[in-house]
């Protein structure tokens, strides 16, 4: 029902603010069964459309708790990660995470279409702003892999692989 409401506008912002909103969704991701951690997610994207949700959940530790849930192959999880990757503190979440680039390029290697679309954009950000990440990218395979993916008939999958090889191959400057 959240995810229902969280749809129009002016209610991501509401839900958002509520204190115990966001919260209770990091709950249900960190100790909820399957279904009810896809639905958590869920509402969590959603929610975090919002710029300003993003540092609040990131606040509630959700950074880890998707990170963990993506290795273990809920792609709704890496697709959060995308949107928590457009704000300083995702990032800076997901550089303490050890082990963040590997579970991205693994789901660039094995992930749905929609899946490699977010592993690609999350991973443009974190590359484009950290250079440890940009050399851990390098060293988990992620530039031979996006250099087999710029050809991919998803446009977006193939813009963000051409711009995260021009990333890794040092062509773009750093943030």
């Amino acid at each position: 029902m959240l995810t229902s409401l969280a749809v129009v506008e002016v209610n991501k912002a509401t839900i958002g603010a509520y204190p115990y909103a966001i919260r209770a969704l990091v709950s249900l991701l960190r100790d909820g069964k399957s279904r009810e951690q896809k639905e958590a997610a869920t509402a969590l994207y959603t929610i975090c459309l919002f710029p300003d949700n993003r540092r609040r959940a990131v606040e509630c530790g959700v950074v880890s708790i998707l990170i963990r849930i993506a290795e273990s192959g809920l792609e709704r999880a890496v697709e959060v990660l995308g949107l928590l990757a457009k704000c300083k503190e995702g990032r800076e979440e997901m550089e303490r995470f050890n082990g963040c680039v590997g579970i991205l390029v693994r789901v660039l290697e094995n992930g749905s279409s929609r899946g490699v679309q977010y592993a690609l954009l999350t991973l443009n950000l974190l590359c484009s702003y950290s250079e440890r990440m940009r050399v851990e990218a390098k060293n988990e395979g992620a530039l031979a892999i996006c250099v087999g993916l710029v050809e991919d008939d998803n446009e977006r999958i193939g813009k963000n692989a051409s711009n995260l090889v021009q990333i890794l191959s040092g062509n773009q400057s750093m943030r």
